[in-house]
Order: C-alpha cells, then structure tokens, then sequence
C-alpha cells in the first residue's frame, strides 16, 4: 500500500468550565502546519449558565471561522473531586452540541491517548506534551501559545496534542479501511 496523502484541518479541543484549550491545524501528506490557537475564557463572574452558553457560542464562532473536517476533544477523566468531573461534562456536553450543529465528525480521545500519540507515552507530563507539539509544528506554535499567558499556554498547546492525536487516529482508521 503507498503512502496515505490527505488533505485535511482538524481541530483539537481541550475542555474546560472557566478555559477550553482550542488549536487547528492542516495535515498536507505527512506534513503538519499550524494554522491558528487560542483559549476560550469564560467570564469569572457569570454562573453555569452562562458559562456553558458561552463556550458553546465561542465554539460555534470558531468552527465557522475555522470550518474543520475533524474535531478531537478529549474525553472526561476521572478524578478525586466529582463535582469539577460533572461540572467538566457539561462543559463538554455545550461544546459537543456545537460541534453536532456543525455536523462535523468527532474523535474523542483519553488524555493518555492523546499523550501517547504525540510523546509516544501515556503517562508524559504537560511539559513534555508541550514539548512534542512544538518540535512537531515548529516554535510558531509555542510562542503562539505563550501568548495565552502562563495559565492558557498549556491549554492551547494541549488542544493542539488533540488535533494532531485525532488526525493520526483517522489516517490509521482510512489506511484500515474503517
């Protein structure tokens, strides 16, 4: 079998209730490109609510700006305080439903999933993840993140671990004929 060539732009999405992690990239053959990155800040002050109305509303702007073929978004972990885990969910569940509205196709991944593609371990550190995406992207990316300041920067670069885990779990999926 030759070599799979695609053309397509993925967006990785790393879910949160007060800052959602976002980044797109372009997958030309085997080459990766970043294309644009950034994090959703929900207003402090607002409830639930309109938290959750907001991230779907700042998603639904970005996947019409952006127009992905794929959206990665990483699945719900489990962790010692339930309530952050349910509160998580329905961080997801609003921008789950602007993904749906937009009809584009969804790759959810485990955060161990995502650090395995791109690190080559599961159990990698955030730095390490970091790390990856810029020798993977090139420093633009890095330096692009940096820019969402010390608390966004690892949300942005994880978001793009997501798009280029979920580009890699569809490549291996077409190449497989599923």
């Amino acid at each position: 079998m030759g070599a799979y060539h695609a053309h397509m732009i993925a967006m990785g999405v790393d879910p949160g209730s007060r800052r959602t992690g976002w980044g797109v990239v372009r997958q030309e053959g085997s080459r990766m490109y970043l294309v644009a990155l950034g994090v959703i800040r929900t207003p402090a002050a607002a409830g639930l609510p309109e938290r959750l109305a907001h991230l779907h509303t700042a998603l639904t702007d970005l996947l019409e700006q952006y127009r992905p073929e794929l959206l990665g978004m990483e699945t719900v972990f489990h962790g010692p305080n339930t309530r952050s885990l349910v509160v998580l969910g329905q961080a997801r569940g609003a921008l789950l439903t602007a993904v749906g509205q937009a009809a584009i196709p969804v790759s959810e991944l485990t955060p161990a999933e995502v650090k395995k593609a791109v690190t080559g371990r599961g159990g990698a550190a955030k730095e390490q993840v970091s790390h990856m995406v810029g020798a993977m992207l090139g420093a633009s990316a890095l330096e692009a993140a940096a820019a969402e300041g010390a608390a966004g920067r690892l949300d942005a670069t994880d978001a793009l671990a997501v798009a280029l885990a979920s580009l890699h779990r569809h490549q291996l999926q077409r190449q497989l004929g599923g």
